[in-house]
């Protein structure tokens, strides 16, 4: 009988040694933000750049999203936004303040569950000049309510500079449909839904 106490006993030692304490707090974690790379690394390269623009709308983080655009003090350029044919009168004299406008009305929306954003890029960067590239891509926005899930899909053509600090921002940004036939609302439609 005493044997299985101490047997008992010392289990019971061992397990509390092993354990962590449950009420204690841990180390934190950087954000996964696509890709593998850490935020700090984000905007390093052309493709950490679609990453970051990606992951703003996951963390609904306004600053990141304004963050990939460019402005006249980064790289010497306004950002331009070329909206797709049917939205043109909507988005008349669309600016920076205008995307993150329309971003944070976004992300603040009342009842929004999830944003799912997913990028198809079958064709390779394209430089225009040595710190200048292009690439056009599909995408598919999927914007989740509590009542409601808002589709938008399209192909966007935009082009990138690499700024003197050797970061990467987007300074040409064109928004069209799949095909002339595509009844889908593109990415300027999105836009516009939430430019007031």
């Amino acid at each position: 009988m005493k044997t299985n106490i101490y047997i008992f006993i010392g289990i019971l030692a061992f397990v509390y040694l092993s354990c962590t304490n449950p009420f204690s707090t841990r180390s934190p974690e950087d954000p996964d933000l696509g890709g593998g790379k850490p935020k700090s690394q984000l905007q390093t390269d052309p493709d950490s750049l679609l990453s970051k623009l990606r992951s703003s709308f996951g963390l609904r983080d306004v600053t990141d999203y304004q963050e990939c655009l460019a402005d006249s003090f980064q790289v010497g350029k306004n950002f331009i936004f070329i909206p797709e044919n049917r939205e043109i009168n909507r988005l008349s004299n669309w600016n920076l303040q205008d995307e993150a406008n329309y971003f944070n009305k976004l992300i603040n929306s009342d009842g929004l569950e999830d944003i799912n954003i997913s990028f198809n890029t079958p064709n390779a960067w394209t430089f225009i000049s040595s710190d200048t590239q292009q690439i056009e891509f599909s995408y598919q926005i999927e914007v989740e309510f509590i009542t409601k899930t808002e589709f938008y899909q399209g192909t966007s053509i935009i082009k990138i500079l690499q700024s003197s600090s050797s970061l990467w921002y987007i300074f040409y940004w064109q928004d069209l449909k799949i095909n002339s036939n595509d009844p889908s609302d593109t990415w300027s439609t999105l836009k516009a839904d939430y430019r007031y």
